[in-house]
């Protein structure tokens, strides 16, 4: 996943370069860097929600659910940052209008 998440960052910064785009993106932040602490802590957090659930412990539970919200928000608002990116660059004006009908080229879609 890291990979694609740099991968995905060098593409975004590259189009933002090559199209003059003066907007800052969210992925040139820590964003990527980010992604391993918190899948970090959605593991943890879920481990903690099975521990609890095993012992039957109400209150433990309540607070290892919280864990799992607040761990799945910080997943969620990165791939939100990424989303924003990408909406931001595609509605850039400098783009051409993409024909009616147009269909990606099949070799686009072909593993390398």
């Amino acid at each position: 996943m890291m990979s694609s998440l740099n991968k995905l960052k060098y593409s975004l910064l590259n189009l933002v370069a090559d199209q003059k785009i003066e907007s800052e993106i969210n992925i040139e932040s820590e964003v990527v860097e980010n992604y391993e602490d918190y899948a970090a802590d959605f593991l943890n957090a879920t481990e903690l929600l099975e521990k609890t659930i095993k012992a039957k412990d109400k209150i433990a539970i309540r607070c290892a659910l919280t864990r799992v919200r607040m761990a799945s928000l910080n997943m969620s608002n990165l791939y939100q940052d990424i989303v924003d990116d990408v909406i931001m660059i595609n509605q850039q004006d400098n783009w051409p209008e993409i024909p009616e009908g147009y269909k990606l080229p099949d070799h686009y879609n072909k593993p390398q």
